[in-house]
């Protein structure tokens, strides 16, 4: 696996919090993405991603790069034999720095970034150029300078969330359990104004930020590589209130068991906890038409 992260340069920070760049095979013919607190731009170097529709029972390519926005529950994709890519980690009110889509319009939702930040097909054509004439380490470094300038010259002048959906977000991330009137307070906003400016710049409301920050925190806390002690000490110690309630909830946001997922990840390893390989798209909950398989790459 070749991985080089690039330090945000302060001009796109706090929109950006993340950039990287990524160059490994599959572990497995499928992954199951968990919910994310943060909106993400991929730019694809190598064959396409398909995205299967859950709902649907579709599947979706993405050749060139893709956007995708907060979720509410997994998505599940075909990623190619070997994953090239590049990817950027936006705070969830980030893409208005970039974009006119609105967040809320891409929350729950993956759509092709084409002409949404900027021309990425253009910028997928100049990186793999680039990468072509640079191998190695210099060669990751420049392509994510390119990026980095594309973002740079997409980014809109005055974009920015209010300061107090900024002390929100910053105090969810912070406590998800924290009371929406107590962050509301904190953050020098009436309860009404939180909900409509977090939605309009964030995409989902506060409380709907705070379950997948949540989830997030006791996923990243689970012991993973070493002995597991009984779910009900890790349930109590978080904010879920019992455990019939954190086993609805950690099946809606994965579409495991905690027992099947600790299994998978025990084969896998923990660099695997959030993205997690799968030998076919349908395991444990997801149904899709034989259609939709069939349009599956072999």
């Amino acid at each position: 696996m070749t991985y080089l992260e690039r330090p945000v340069p302060e001009p796109l920070a706090p929109a950006v919090t993340r950039v990287w760049y990524l160059e490994a095979e599959t572990a497995a013919r499928f992954e199951r993405i968990f919910p994310q607190p943060a909106v993400h731009f991929i730019l694809n170097l190598s064959g396409p991603y398909l995205l299967l529709d859950q709902g649907a029972g579709q599947v979706r390519s993405f050749p060139a790069g893709f956007l995708s926005g907060l979720q509410r529950r997994y998505l599940t994709i075909q990623s190619p034999p070997v994953i090239r890519h590049i990817g950027v980690e936006l705070a969830p009110f980030g893409l208005a720095r970039f974009s006119t889509l609105r967040a809320e319009a891409l929350a729950g939702t993956v759509t092709d970034s084409q002409g949404l930040i900027g021309d990425t097909t253009a910028l997928r054509d100049a990186v793999r150029a680039s990468l072509a004439a640079t191998p190695g380490e210099p060669g990751h470094a420049a392509a994510l300078d390119l990026v980095l300038a594309h973002l740079q010259a997409c980014a809109r002048p005055g974009r920015v969330p209010p300061a107090g959906i900024l002390r929100a977000w910053a105090r969810v991330q912070t406590d998800p359990d924290e009371p929406v009137a107590s962050i509301a307070a904190g953050a020098g906003l009436s309860h009404r104004a939180l909900i409509d400016g977090f939605r309009t710049w964030c995409g989902v409301t506060p409380k709907v930020f705070a379950d997948i920050v949540r989830f997030r925190q006791f996923v990243a806390a689970l012991p993973l590589d070493g002995p597991m002690p009984p779910w009900s000490e890790f349930v109590g110690a978080s904010g879920y209130y019992d455990q019939p309630h954190f086993i609805r909830v950690f099946r809606a946001f994965t579409g495991f068991t905690p027992s099947r997922y600790l299994e998978i990840v025990a084969r896998y390893g923990t660099d695997y906890a959030a993205f997690v390989p799968l030998d076919t798209p349908g395991d444990e909950t997801e149904k899709y038409t034989s259609r939709a398989a069939d349009r599956l790459l072999p």
